[in-house]
């Protein structure tokens, strides 16, 4: 199983990184993930798992240039994106939000993110409904919310100037058991 991993995450790198690190200086690049697993309650931390998610993530990531790392106002985000910000020397940039019409907002915060970032490469870290919404924004395709116990998707949406967008659905770390 281990070396099953080792080897899905290898080729899951290799392909993240050709795919992210063209040789197109003006390209940005969006990489979205749902925050890891949680402990329960009002805006809860991570949890055992979600810590170890989070280095999982952090050890997914390690071979792009990151320039922004960006979660919403919980907890559970930032501390998704805190072990890849430390080893990077990133801050973690909160972009709240609105909770009554999070997919709403959450388009409006990725199309706000590819302008204001452009040509850089963008890590966020979503919820269970806002990363979807992200994804449909940002690389035009329909996306249903993600299962509440999905934890282990990786999405990567890549725009080099004057072409479509491209568009990549990985999964890292330990798998969640949901397809």
């Amino acid at each position: 199983m281990r070396i099953t991993l080792f080897l899905f995450l290898l080729v899951a790198v290799s392909s993240v990184s050709a795919f992210a690190q063209e040789d197109i200086a003006d390209t940005t690049v969006v990489i979205l993930v749902r925050h890891a697993e949680k402990e329960s309650g009002q805006d809860p931390s991570l949890n055992a798992a979600g810590q170890s998610r989070a280095l999982a993530l952090r050890d997914s990531l390690l071979a792009y240039d990151i320039d922004v790392l960006v979660a919403s106002q919980f907890k559970r985000t930032a501390e998704t994106l805190e072990p890849l910000a430390t080893t990077l020397g990133l801050t973690v940039i909160v972009r709240p939000l609105e909770s009554s019409a999070a997919a709403a907002s959450a388009r409006s915060v990725a199309l706000q993110l590819v302008e204001e970032f452009a040509g850089r490469t963008i890590v966020v870290a979503g919820h269970s409904n806002t990363v979807p919404a992200m994804v449909s924004a940002l690389a035009g395709r329909p996306m249903s919310e993600l299962d509440e116990r999905d934890y282990d998707n990786l999405f990567i949406v890549r725009f080099a100037p004057g072409g479509e967008p491209g568009f990549l659905h990985l999964r890292y770390g330990e798998p969640d058991g949901v397809e």
